[in-house]
């Protein structure tokens, strides 16, 4: 009974010691505690410059080289057992020839934004193969990307390599992909969804 007793008073002690203060302690004066007050900054003084539009130079289309428009065939997908024994997958980072690098004009639609191209390197109805491609040619420094279509009621998924500014750097590494992956690549105009 004593050890009930001397438990009580030690949980009734607990309690005072908790409760004192909220109780019996005045409160501090609301003057004592402000916040702090924050003013915003004064605009900063920024000079606006005029939005200039840019100057776009008819090129004289006889000196360009004559590059047929082509579309791509709808065509069945294509699954590539394995690339050419002799041919060798170009790396992304060699620099085109002087012929190319001069032709090197980026083309502007009529909004005077400018024309993207891709490479459509082949169709396969099943994804990872696409994966596949798309990794060794990124692995060899590519844009390469995965892009899944339905085509009668078929999800397939080509694999592209781009969109670039320049056509004629598509132009360049064509001839090797087609080798190197035996088939026929398509440049495109990129149309972003």
């Amino acid at each position: 009974m004593i050890k009930q007793r001397f438990v009580g008073f030690v949980v009734l002690v607990a309690i005072a010691v908790i409760f004192w203060p909220i109780v019996f302690v005045t409160p501090e004066n609301a003057d004592d505690f402000k916040l702090p007050v924050f003013e915003m900054p004064p605009k900063p003084e920024v000079e606006v410059s005029e939005r200039r539009e840019p100057v776009l130079n008819k090129v004289d289309q006889a000196v360009l080289p004559k590059v047929p428009e082509l579309q791509p065939p709808i065509s069945q997908p294509v699954d590539i057992a394995s690339p050419a024994p002799n041919a060798a997958l170009v790396d992304a980072d060699e620099e085109p020839d002087q012929q190319s690098s001069a032709l090197e004009r980026a083309e502007f639609d009529d909004q005077g934004l400018p024309v993207s191209w891709e490479l459509q390197i082949a169709t396969f109805s099943n994804v990872h193969r696409a994966e596949e491609i798309s990794q060794l040619l990124r692995d060899k420094g590519h844009k390469a990307y995965v892009s899944p279509i339905i085509l009668d009621d078929q999800r397939l998924f080509r694999v592209m390599i781009g969109p670039k500014l320049q056509k004629q750097r598509l132009i360049d590494i064509q001839p090797a992909i087609n080798d190197y992956f035996s088939v026929e690549s398509f440049i495109v105009r990129f149309a972003p969804i």
